[in-house]
């Protein structure tokens, strides 16, 4: 049996694996999803890493004794070449933020819809021809 962790990471790439342009999408890095915290990739493929980054005691009274507010950090790594760098990490971005909308009925009871908290861009050398983005997210979830 799953634990909750695992539970709510899997319903979180469920909903980035929907970023495809066929979908709407403004990039492909739906292709990537992955749970390993330092995917190890052949080339410059773009992925997309869901890891979990902390549990604390929830905020909300109601549920302090039965759950954890798990904080979740998705890391995208998209390619790009220094002159879009800006329009790349806005387009990803912009498309993690679109496939973690209106999503809740991909948790399960007990489990509250991951709540946006911050973005910041991660950006390689020049060199490098890549850039990124790290989002975080909160959700309660059930003690195991």
């Amino acid at each position: 049996m799953p634990s909750p962790r695992e539970v709510l990471l899997g319903a979180v790439s469920d909903c980035l694996s929907r970023i495809r342009t066929a979908d709407g999408y403004q990039t492909n890095a739906g292709a990537g999803v992955t749970l390993e915290p330092a995917p190890a990739l052949e080339g410059d493929a773009a992925f997309i890493a869901v890891v979990w980054a902390s549990q604390a005691r929830p905020t909300e009274p109601a549920v302090s004794r039965t759950h954890r507010l798990t904080t979740v950090r998705i890391v995208a790594h998209v390619p790009a070449r220094l002159h879009v760098a800006r329009e790349v990490i806005d387009q990803i971005t912009g498309d993690i933020e679109r496939a973690m909308a209106d999503q809740a009925y991909r948790y399960p009871q007990g489990y509250s819809v991951p709540q946006y908290q911050s973005a910041e861009p991660i950006v390689g050398a020049s060199t490098d021809r890549w850039v990124g983005v790290g989002l975080t997210y909160i959700s309660n979830i059930p003690i195991q």
